[in-house]
């Protein structure tokens, strides 16, 4: 049935009000909940588990924390102590200092990279949602800080949802504080200007938000233009290099031609950055490569532009996987998808820049959400691990625990256990706990640690 003009402008006017409406009303709801100069705080930790995430005794941590002259919060009659994680952290580098020569045991103090340990980038991705891309990549980066790892948390996802699990309410955030302002096209900013730090010490975070959309619609547009600029600016290139060949050319005219080369040349290369637009998120990444040890990207449900952006500047892609056959198909065409963006990705980027700008990437998938007590479920884990290279030894197992801290966007390393049932919280920290673990072991395999 055909449809009017007029119905067009209708349905379009209607579009126009609820999007005002609901808009308003989330900014309110906003504004109550997370007023402009409120700041989320992260829990002090109470002794036994600050031990044990640096791997020591309480007693231990006490006489460190002493002998350092810190004021840790003693809370009671029976004064038990607590401690921020910024001070665990000191402690931490007090450790490892007094460790002195002994590199093993300074490490496994202090785990930071050393000069030779490349900065480590993981995207988290998969085209469906609900396969728990932001629960995995925030509880990572959380692990993470929390082993005493400098991490940036990249939220690619215009919906922001890695931002607010961090305190961040996205519709909040100016364009130029949100991670648009580094990859977006006109008068782009350093990303170390618009990385914001965290309650969360150790932990950054580069803040996704709706203004991401604007860059999925300019990319290929942008792309589309410089790839019909290179060839006038090849042309010019190779008309200046023939010149300069030429005999009994004047030193004056050989000084106007290099100068007319280098401008070239720039042009060059600022057409091939918007023409490689997959490679934008990695020049992005170079300027804060000296102040983090791990990069983790939150991707947004789905294969476009973003998630390619973060695919190609990752070291390791790790894939979050439902194990419900519905997402097993699903699994099946993001990987035909995934291989033919990649196939082209690499064949331009040998062409364009050179094989040696091809890095090796790793490939790991991860099953999440997972009921292990569904005997279906448990049949598709069991396909999958026959079918899949790489998949990870632990699983993420669904949880009332992280749903339940999740609604008050807080994390399980946040959250605090006398709010939930004790087993339940045990047993789903215990296993976020082994999958952090277990990427936490291949980081550090990376860096040729044992």
């Amino acid at each position: 049935m055909a449809v009017s003009a007029s119905e067009h402008g209708l349905m379009l006017s209607q579009m126009k009000a609820d999007h005002k409406a609901l808009s308003s009303t989330l900014a309110a709801l906003a504004q109550s909940q997370f007023p402009p100069k409120a700041q989320k705080i992260l829990r002090k930790f109470p002794a036994s588990e600050a031990a044990s995430y640096l791997g020591i005794t309480p007693r231990y941590l006490a006489l460190s924390a002493d002998e350092m002259g810190l004021e840790i919060a003693k809370i009671g009659r029976g004064e038990r102590r607590f401690y921020s994680l910024e001070q665990m952290n000191q402690i931490r580098r007090y450790l490892a200092e007094k460790a002195g020569d002994d590199a093993a045991k300074a490490l496994n103090y202090d785990p930071r990279r050393r000069e030779g340990d490349d900065l480590q980038i993981f995207a988290c991705s998969n085209f469906k949602g609900g396969s728990a891309k932001t629960c995995t990549s925030v509880h990572l980066a959380q692990y993470l800080a929390l082993q005493g790892y400098r991490i940036l948390l990249v939220d690619l996802d215009p919906q922001g949802s890695a931002s607010s699990m961090l305190g961040v309410v996205p519709e909040l955030v100016a364009e130029d504080e949100s991670l648009y302002a580094a990859i977006r096209y006109q008068d782009p900013r350093p990303l170390r200007e618009v990385v914001q730090k965290t309650y969360f010490d150790n932990l950054d975070l580069a803040v996704g938000s709706p203004f991401l959309t604007e860059w999925e619609f300019f990319a290929p547009h942008y792309a589309t233009l410089a790839g019909q600029e290179e060839p006038g600016i090849r042309n010019r290139i190779a008309d200046i290099e023939d010149e300069r060949k030429q005999k009994g050319i004047s030193n004056a005219r050989l000084r106007e031609l290099e100068d007319e080369l280098a401008r070239e040349n720039a042009a060059l290369s600022d057409c091939l950055q918007r023409k490689l637009y997959f490679t934008r998120l990695q020049l992005a990444f170079e300027n804060v490569e000296p102040d983090y040890d791990v990069i983790i990207c939150d991707t947004p449900p789905s294969l476009g532009y973003l998630s390619n952006a973060a695919s190609f500047a990752a070291d390791h892609l790790l894939v979050t996987i439902h194990p419900q056959w519905i997402d097993c198909e699903s699994m099946a065409q993001y990987l035909a998808t995934s291989i033919a963006h990649n196939e082209f990705f690499e064949e331009t980027v040998a062409k364009q820049l050179g094989p040696e700008y091809l890095a090796p990437k790793s490939l790991q998938y991860l099953i999440t959400r997972h009921d292990n007590t569904s005997r279906p479920e448990t049949d598709v884990v069991t396909m999958l691990r026959s079918q899949l290279q790489n998949v990870l030894t632990n699983t993420m197992l669904r949880s009332s625990a992280i749903a339940e801290a999740g609604n008050v966007q807080q994390t399980l390393y946040e959250a605090d256990r006398t709010n939930f049932n004790g087993k339940t919280y045990d047993r789903a920290l215990d296993s976020v706990n082994k999958v952090n673990g277990e990427i936490e072991d291949l980081l550090k395999a990376y860096w040729g640690r044992s």
